[in-house]
């Protein structure tokens, strides 16, 4: 079963036209469906992507890095995080498995290409509580080949979120705190 997806196309355009300051010239076909369940592994830090943003020769593109100001939650599919040098091993993580509440957004925004994300892993406690690491060892880039980073709303709570993705699907999701596509880029 797959989760109930609904119109969010008129959101999606004005979250295009915020964000790159122009209108869409073309509407990319969502060709993935939503996870109905990710692991939460860790509080976001910053995400890179490549953008033309404000850009008059669309085929000029910036590097952005957008530190995270508040909590960003940071949800991912079971066994996706792998370590640089050995893609074939899983970097275990730990963290509660989250059902995601239908219905689902069915239009977004296609930010630009992702360079990476910064995610910083829970461990388990004595106790069985999941808390940050602290240490450097917490600490990771992710870096996804031919990876998307996208925007969108929750159609019934109205949460922006963030989302890596490639054409086998989304991978990622990153939310919370005061997270919004702005005319300045990625805020909170």
């Amino acid at each position: 079963m797959v989760l109930r997806v609904v119109d969010t196309k008129p959101q999606a355009i004005k979250t295009f036209e915020t964000f790159y300051a122009r209108a869409p010239a073309k509407e990319i076909e969502f060709s993935f469906t939503w996870p109905k369940q990710m692991q939460e592994i860790g509080v976001g830090g910053a995400e890179m992507y490549r953008s033309n943003k404000w850009k008059k020769n669309l085929s000029e593109y910036e590097d952005y890095k957008h530190v995270d100001e508040g909590s960003r939650t940071i949800y991912a599919e079971p066994g996706f995080l792998r370590p640089w040098g050995s893609p074939s091993k899983k970097i275990e993580v730990v963290g509660p498995m989250v059902k995601f509440d239908p219905p689902m957004p069915k239009h977004f925004t296609q930010l630009g290409p992702l360079l990476g994300v910064q995610v910083r892993l829970y461990r388990e406690s004595d106790d069985g509580d999941f808390v940050l690491r602290k240490d450097d060892e917490g600490l990771f880039e992710v870096s996804v080949a031919r990876a998307w980073l996208g925007a969108t709303k929750h159609p019934k709570t109205g949460e922006t979120f963030l989302f890596v993705y490639t054409p086998d699907g989304v991978h990622m999701i990153l939310t919370g705190g005061s997270l919004t596509i702005g005319k300045d880029g990625i805020a909170g």
